[in-house]
Parts: structure tokens; sequence; C-alpha cells
């Protein structure tokens, strides 16, 4: 090294060195031994410079090299700090920064990411335009997920080389993570001008218009994306998820199944596939796809609650719950506790439901009520959930005491009052509940959803004039307010104007016509007066076809089967629906009036009597008339048991 030689020189003129030449003599040494790949040398030379000079800073950056290179990286990087006391010594800057990066795993990860970047923050102060460590330090703040960082100093690398694609890339997916689309967007179609071939920028296009919703233009971008890598598993679900929430599940199944073709153990794949079989309401095939997630792991939360939404769709509630509770004793070991406690409201809640439809209402409230002690903030909603579940058990005192403690905390809930409202009517203290519903009226008379919820408690409090007088004010303010017309045609059929009713379900259909609650109500209505029977048939099976696990729906259709003399098929759809919900009072009523017809007395009169007994909360059963229909078949079975 012409540095050695020099000092060598100087050294033999001199007779000896003052102690920093001697020391850069010495470190020149180390510098040519290390060089030759002699690193004992090296070592042992760097040293005597150390100790001849222990406060130059390059000497300690060299050693921190060669220590580096042989694998002592504790060692490295306390002399690389000893370097960088030098605030100007660019290199060591850069060599502490790299030791640091080195070093960063374990619990103080992302602590020494930070100190990394830090130095090379301190680098690029001495040299603003160097691109290698812009690219570094970028590269650091995306591993810290700091995209505002990370934004920053990829743009300024572009700015030194606006062409990269790999920059354009970068700067694009952390604006895109800041929301900052626009900038996103521009930035991927940079990159494409660069590379027009790449699946990455397409892909990354995608997620920009799949984010602002723009279904249309997201497909194009992530089909583009599988034109030149038709093998990009990534892209088909990519696409894949865009038509799903569009709601085109074939579509989007026929992704799934490229990615299944490609990895049948595909996670993702098997977990769309069973979406879109759920969705299509083949439910046997959507099991087998979350059955073959467990099989994969067994722990899988995520695959486990996708078998909840199944069951739920099947209206299998006892699966449900079953599958729910197994969720919650799950071993937490491992999860995040924030995270963890925002999916246990969500298991919590979907249980509550689940109890509640099994007529397990105290349970439902317990539930709702652990759902509220976990996964974040006070929630108006779920107290509300909670109050319903204690009305439905009976447990007014309680529910109205709830309702109340609710009611202080969210003072401006309308639900929480509209709950309240109930409970007194309940409780047989109907001139308090009108006092608070009244009040709600006048409230906000523009609030559309808020006068439904009105009306409903008129509905409920059999005050029908009330009640299609708030659904008219609603009307004014949304004439095609689904809910509200809905609405409107129950209470004018419960006040048994039946023509008006039927106009204004009418109405309803032509804003969605495939509204299955309209479709059934308006079928029921009509066949059971024994009119427009095909219509009101063909009605009931559409909404069937749109939900067929819905009891309500099956008991329809077999009362519209009934009423057209097709007693074989209403029999076996009644037995359907009461498979769904085996102590509805109507369901057995309308079972036990299609076995009379067909001849078997008897048993219709065992189910007329459990009719009475029977569930029905909206007290659609007329009493009397099925109390005169067990009188009549019990003297005609009597006297058929006298005159054998």
């Amino acid at each position: 090294m012409e540095f050695a030689l020099i000092a060598s020189l100087l050294a033999a003129a001199t007779g000896g060195l003052p102690a920093h030449s001697e020391a850069y003599y010495h470190f020149s040494l180390g510098f040519q031994a290390r060089m030759q790949g002699d690193l004992d040398t090296a070592l042992e030379e760097y040293r005597r410079a150390q100790r001849l000079d222990p406060e130059a800073s390059q000497i300690h950056v060299e050693m921190a090299k060669l220590l580096r290179e042989w694998g002592k990286g504790s060692e490295a990087l306390a002399e690389a700090r000893l370097g960088a006391r030098d605030k100007d010594n660019l290199e060591a800057h850069l060599v502490l920064a790299q030791l640091l990066k080195d070093s960063a795993d374990g619990e103080q990860g992302d602590a020494t990411l930070r100190d990394a970047a830090a130095e090379d923050e301190e680098a690029l102060r001495l040299s603003p335009a160097d691109p290698g460590t812009l690219q570094t330090l970028a590269q650091i703040y995306g591993q810290l997920d700091d995209h505002a960082n990370a934004l920053r100093t990829w743009e300024a690398y572009a700015e030194l080389d606006p062409g990269n694609f790999e920059a354009q890339l970068r700067i694009g997916s952390h604006a895109l993570a800041l929301g900052q689309s626009d900038k996103a967007a521009a930035a991927f179609e940079r990159a494409l001008q660069s590379q027009p071939q790449s699946a990455r920028a397409y892909l990354a296009l995608g997620e920009i218009y799949a984010q602002a919703q723009q279904v249309d233009q997201a497909i194009l971008q992530f089909r583009k994306a599988i034109e030149i890598e038709p093998q990009n598993l990534r892209a088909h679900l990519s696409v894949g998820d865009v038509l799903f929430r569009a709601r085109r599940y074939a579509e989007a199944e026929a992704e799934a199944d490229a990615v299944l073709k490609a990895d049948p153990r595909n996670h993702f794949g098997l977990d769309l596939k069973a979406r879109c079989r759920r969705e299509q309401r083949d439910y046997d095939a959507a099991s087998a796809a979350a059955d073959q997630l467990l099989l994969l792991d067994p722990a899988d939360v995520k695959a486990q609650y996708l078998r909840v939404t199944i069951a739920e769709a099947r209206r299998d509630f006892a699966t449900a719950a079953t599958a729910l509770e197994g969720i919650m004793a799950r071993d937490r070991h491992g999860e995040n506790p924030a995270e963890s406690g925002a999916n246990d409201r969500v298991f919590l809640v979907h249980l509550g439901y689940a109890y509640q439809q099994l007529g397990r209402f105290t349970d439902a409230a317990d539930a709702f009520g652990r759902a509220q002690g976990v996964g974040g903030e006070p929630d108006a909603a779920l107290l509300g959930y909670r109050i319903e579940a204690l009305v439905l058990a009976k447990d007014l005192d309680k529910a109205l005491a709830e309702v109340r403690a609710a009611r202080a905390k969210f003072p401006n809930d309308s639900d929480l009052a509209t709950h309240e409202a109930g409970i007194l009517r309940d409780r047989g203290d109907l001139p308090g509940a009108l006092a608070i519903v009244d009040g709600l009226r006048q409230k906000d008379p523009q609030d559309v959803n808020l006068l439904a919820d009105v009306a409903n408690f008129y509905q409920r409090a059999k005050r029908y004039d009330d009640a299609e007088a708030t659904l008219r004010q609603a009307r004014q303010v949304d004439p095609k307010n689904l809910r509200v017309l809905f609405e409107l045609g129950a209470s004018l059929e419960r006040l048994r104007r039946f023509e008006d009713a039927e106009s204004v379900f009418r109405e309803a259909l032509k804003v969605q016509p495939d509204a299955a609650p309209v479709l059934n109500y308006l079928g029921y209505m009509n066949a059971d007066r024994g009119v427009h029977l095909d219509e009101a048939h063909s009605m009931i099976e559409k909404a069937v076809s749109l939900d067929p696990e819905n009891g309500a729906y099956l008991d329809s259709l077999g009362w519209s089967l009934y009423r057209l003399n097709r007693l074989d098929e209403a029999e076996q759809t009644l037995r359907r629906a009461l498979e769904k919900d085996g102590n509805n009072a109507v369901m057995l009523d309308h079972l036990a009036d299609t076995l009379e017809r067909r001849g078997r007395l008897s048993e219709a009169l065992g189910l007329w009597n459990k009719a009475l007994t029977g569930e029905d909360e909206g007290e659609e059963l007329d009493r009397g008339r099925v109390e005169a229909k067990i009188r009549a078949a019990q003297s005609a079975l009597d006297a058929a048991n006298k005159n054998p």
C-alpha cells in the first residue's frame, strides 16, 4: 500500500514517529494485512494503532468491519459505536447502520432498526444524494411500517433515478398505505412506463381501484396481471376477492378453483371457495372446503369462524353455537391481546344471536354482556342486544334497570330509548312508554329510521293507526325507503285494509323486486285470503329461493300449497318449516289443518293442542279458532269411537 510505504520511509528517516503518526503506521499495516486475507495480523496491528490513538474514529471503523468479517457482531457493534462518535465521519455512520440492521431481531428488533435509520439519516446529512444510503434507509422505514418516512425517502431516491421501477413501485405502495391513492396510482403508472409487462405493477394498481370500490377497473388491472403471469396465484386471489365483494360468486369461485388447481392446499383459495359456495347456498360444499382448511391447521380460528358463518347461513344455530363455544375456549397463547379482544367481541355477539335463535335467552344475554367486557369501548348497540335478550327472557326488571343505565351513558341513542319504551309497555306502563316514543317522534321528524323504529313500537302495542301515521310521515321524507314501505304494508294488513296493503307491498317490489320479506308477506297475505293464489304461490317460491333455510318462508310456502289443495306437498313443506322452528304456534296450526284435511284427525288434534302452548311472540295465532277446531275434532273422534 502506498500509505504504508510512505509511513515506513518516514519512520526510517526520523528514527521514531509521534504517537499519532505511529498509530496510522500500524493502521496501514493492519489494512494491508486485511487486504491480503491475514485477519490475525490485521487485528493485531489495528489494536496497536488503537492503543496509540484511541480517539481516531477511522481505526474504530476499520476494526468494526474486520470484526464483522470475523463473525464477531457484538464486538464489531461496540467498535462502530466508538467510531460514530465522530459526527462527521460518513463511513462510521454507514458501518454502524449496517451492523445495527444485522443485529435487529427479537423483542428489541424495531428499536434497533430505528437506531439504524438514525445512523443512515446522519450519513445522508453528510452525503444527501447517495443513492445507496437512500435505498437502504427507505427499506428500513418500510420494515418498520413507517410509511411516511419510507415514502419521503423513496421519493428522494426517485429524484436521482426517476425511471427506477422498484422506487416507483415502493412509492406507490407506501402512498397507498397512507391513503394517498392518487399519488399511489401515478407512481404505479410510472412503474408501468418503465416495465410495461410488470404483473406486480398491475396488481398494485388493481389494489388501488379495489380500495376505491371501482370494481370494473380493479378487475381489469388484475386480469392484465394474470395475462402476463397466468400462474400468479396472488392475482387470481385478488380478482376473486373483488368479484366476491361484488357478489359475482360464480366468477369468484372460478378464480378460487384456478388457485386450487395449482395448489390444492392453498389456504386463501380454500377460504374463497368456501365463502363462494356459502353465498351460493351449497352449504355441504362450503363445509367441505372449510373442513380442508381445518385439516391444514386445526387451530385456525378464521377457518373455525368460517364454519360458524356457514352454519348460520343454513340456520343451524345449534351447530353455530357449539362451534362458537369451542372458539371461545381456545388457547390464546401467542395472540395479540387487542386483536384477540376485538375478535372475541365478534364471536360473542354471534354466540348471543345463536342462543337467541335457540330460545336460550338468558344465555344470549350473558353472551352479549361478556362481549361488552372485551374488545374495545362501550357500545350502545351491544347494550341494546343484551337488553333485548333480557326482555325475551322475561326478566323485565333487570332489562329496565340496564336500559336506564345504558341511556345514562348514551342519552342521545334512539334505539335505547325505544328499548325502554318497549319494556315499559310490556310492564303495563303504556303512558310512560308513549311519552318516550312521542318524544322520539318529535325529536327528528326527518330521520326515517327513527320514525320506522317508532312505528315498530306502535305496531307491537297494537296501535296500528299511530303506526300508519308515523310511517306515512316517514314516507314523505323518503318515498322509496324499502323498510318504510314494508312496515306500512304490514300495518295496513293488521288493520285489515288488504287492498291498501297490497298496493304498498307492490310499490316496495318496484323498489326491490327480489325483496324476500316483501314477497313472502304479500304472498302469504293473499294465500291466507284465498286470492291470486297462483301468483301468491310464485311470490313465496321466489322468497324461498332467495332464503331457502328460512322457516317462516317455508311455512308460507306450505300454506299456499294447502290453499291450492296440493296437500302432500303442503305437508312435506310444513314439516320442513317445523324442523327450523319446531314450537312455532302458527306452523303447528297450519300442519294440523293440512293433516285434518287429509283425514288424519287424531294427529291434527295433537298438533292443535301443542299450538296453544307453542311460541307466538307476535300473537298471530287465532286462539279462539284453534280452540273451536279442537272441540270439533274431539267431538268427531268421540263420535267415531262410539260408532266404530
